[in-house]
């Protein structure tokens, strides 16, 4: 027998139909009654079990933003944590994370299929977009998501597939965080999808997706940090260029033989609401480790905002 939560959260979501960018068929998500002590693994159907990580105050009669985040290359979720350090912060910020791990390649490394680009070297195509956005509509049959509040986070590799995912959206996400990584060379390869608030970040001295453009041959071929934000700041409608708002010694980061990098604050203006900024590490590799936890505090509040 349902609660009478139970009954009003049922009659709610058979309410609300989420419908797909650029897709004509609908889909109504109807989840089973909110357990207030959930299982804490999703994507078994995907052959692809995902781990989920709740706040500790977790109430089923909140909704909470819910954040995927997409490790890179050769890599893993629980690695990738490590770098964002999102899972100890669920409670503090008030999101709903989940850890999912990419396929394996022939060489044994973990891979997102993103773009042409990065990183499906040689491998069977492998839907992953398909793959994210199963998980999304599971957590929402299982959790007290806000369906309005999806994210995603991805480094490097998953910088990439955070792009894709933007570009095609089964599944709408309305912001998404990018360390390190890249879109598609071809603006026409993404199509004609909705604005999205954006926050990239990106290391200057960055040798394995470069912050400047990179045509190839050689190496990863990118358009650099600024073109991919820049595309989406025109899909908002911003103002031609961003501003530097601020320099933040708090987001200062490792780098060995050096001085730490300082982090330059670009923000785009007249978006129409949305958020596009560029977070410019002055000096910075590809890791990004912080020297301190200045900058995850202020990722993990983009991403539960």
């Amino acid at each position: 027998m349902l609660s009478k939560y139970g009954i009003l959260c049922l009659a709610a979501c058979l309410a609300v139909t989420l419908t797909a960018c650029g897709d004509d068929d609908s889909e109504t998500f109807l989840p089973i009654p909110l357990d207030a002590n959930p299982p804490l693994e999703i994507g078994s159907a995907q052959g692809r079990p995902a781990e989920v990580v709740l706040p500790a105050d977790y109430d089923i009669e909140r909704r909470y933003p819910l954040v995927i985040l997409l490790h890179g290359y050769g890599a893993n979720a629980r690695a990738e944590d490590f770098v964002f350090g999102l899972a100890r912060r669920t409670t503090t910020h008030q999101f709903i994370l989940v850890l999912p791990n990419g396929t394996l390649n022939a060489s044994g490394e973990r891979f997102w299929n993103g773009t042409i680009e990065c990183c499906n070297f040689g491998s069977p195509p492998v839907d992953d977009v398909g793959y994210l956005a199963a998980l999304m509509r599971e957590a929402m049959q299982i959790y007290a998501v806000d369906p309005g509040r999806i994210r995603l986070a991805g480094h490097s590799n998953g910088g990439y597939m955070s792009y894709r995912y933007a570009c095609e959206q089964p599944v709408f996400v309305d912001r998404i965080a990018v360390l390190a990584g890249s879109t598609y060379l071809d603006p026409a390869d993404c199509g004609d999808p909705l604005p999205i608030d954006v926050l990239h970040m990106h290391g200057t001295n960055d040798d394995t997706v470069p912050y400047a453009p990179n045509p190839g041959p050689n190496g990863i071929r990118t358009v650099g940090a600024e073109a991919a934000v820049g595309y989406w700041a025109e899909r908002a409608g911003c103002d031609a260029g961003p501003e530097l708002v601020e320099r933040r010694d708090h987001h200062r980061i490792v780098r060995v033989g050096n001085d730490p990098a300082e982090t330059e604050i670009l923000r785009y203006r007249g978006c129409g609401g949305a958020t596009v900024e560029l977070w410019k590490a002055v000096n910075g590799d590809h890791l990004y480790l912080s020297v301190n936890d200045g900058w995850r505090d202020d990722v993990a509040a983009f991403l539960s905002e």
